[in-house]
């Protein structure tokens, strides 16, 4: 590995993305011990930021998700790599909702994007499911209402990033070839460098 590999421009991240529901922070944990980087997860963050302050309403709760996008990104400058899980802005979104990416491109030279795919349908019936802090004021939404959203969010598309790898995530993953598939596109930003 070259110099500039092994410096701060080489350092190895995954940007896992997708819509809410689409079984990220589960891909990414299952990644992590394969790819030998630590999961950043933004929700996790957010719920360290809703445990001393109990839930609030809608203002509040964008308010600490911005705050939470601001340590996310400091967390991932300051690591040596990692796989990062969140919500991600895409153009067609209203500004202040999902995690800004103009910072990524910055983290390496190449960040991989893995990009979970799943129906709409399968989305929401997980995203209502899945017990998260009540700061994430999930249970406010009917069922119609989440697979409206995520419709929408489905025909935005997924984040432009050369190095992609779509992953469908509505049955069980095989880890060990997503890793692969990982592994290779690491290589491949390897040889653009050098």
């Amino acid at each position: 590995m070259t110099d500039d590999m092994q410096g701060a421009r080489g350092r190895r991240f995954v940007v896992v993305s997708g819509i809410p529901g689409s079984g990220k922070t589960s891909l990414a944990r299952s990644l992590a011990p394969r790819l030998g980087l630590p999961v950043l997860d933004k929700d996790d963050i957010l719920d360290g930021l809703f445990e001393p302050q109990g839930p609030g309403d809608e203002s509040w709760r964008r308010r600490l998700s911005r705050e939470s996008d601001a340590i996310f990104q400091q967390k991932a400058s300051a690591s040596t790599g990692a796989i990062l899980v969140s919500h991600w802005h895409l153009s067609g979104m209203p500004l202040d909702s999902g995690t800004p990416t103009d910072w990524i491109s910055e983290l390496s030279v190449g960040a991989i994007n893995v990009h979970c795919y799943c129906q709409p349908e399968l989305a929401a019936t997980r995203f209502l499911n899945r017990i998260r802090h009540a700061g994430h004021l999930d249970k406010r939404s009917t069922y119609d209402e989440v697979l409206r959203s995520f419709r929408v969010l489905v025909s935005l598309g997924s984040l432009d990033n050369k190095s992609s790898i779509s992953v469908d995530t509505s049955d069980v993953i095989n880890a060990d070839e997503v890793a692969r598939k990982i592994e290779a596109a690491f290589e491949r930003c390897l040889k653009r460098v050098v």
